[in-house]
C-alpha cells in the first residue's frame, strides 16, 4: 500500500511539470482550472499534489529536467525491483518443483513393469 501511494505521488509529480505551468498560465488569465478530485483520494492528497505542483512551477527549467531524470530513475529502479522479485519467485518455484521430483524419484524404488 505504501509503495502504491509512492507510485501515485511519483506519477502526480512527473505529470505535473507541464500541467503546472499551463494551469498557472490559466490562473493568471483569470480562468479557474477545473476542480480536481476523485472519489477515492482524500483532500489531503489533493492539497499535497497542489503544493508539489506549485513548487515545480516555480522551479527553473534545469531543475525540472533534473527532477524528471530522478523520477525516471526511481521508476526504473522500482520496475527492476519488481522484475527481480518475480524472477526470484520463479526460481524458488523451480527449486520446490525439483525437490518434489527428487523426493518422488528417490523415495520409491523404480519398478520395471516387465518383471
Amino acid at each position: 500500500m505504501q509503495s502504491l501511494k509512492r507510485l501515485i505521488a511519483a506519477v502526480l509529480i512527473a505529470t505535473s511539470g507541464a500541467a503546472a505551468l499551463y494551469s498557472s498560465a490559466l490562473a493568471a488569465a483569470d480562468e479557474s482550472p477545473a476542480p480536481r478530485g476523485s472519489g477515492f483520494a482524500p483532500d489531503f492528497y489533493n492539497r499535497e499534489a497542489d503544493q508539489y505542483r506549485d513548487y515545480i512551477a516555480r522551479m527553473s527549467p534545469e531543475n525540472r529536467a533534473k527532477l524528471m531524470a530522478m523520477q525516471d530513475k526511481l521508476m526504473q529502479m522500482e520496475m527492476d525491483h519488481r522484475s527481480m522479485m518475480m524472477k526470484m519467485e520463479m526460481e524458488m518455484a523451480k527449486a520446490r518443483r525439483d525437490m518434489e521430483f527428487f523426493i518422488l524419484n528417490s523415495g520409491y524404488p523404480f519398478q520395471n513393469p516387465s518383471h
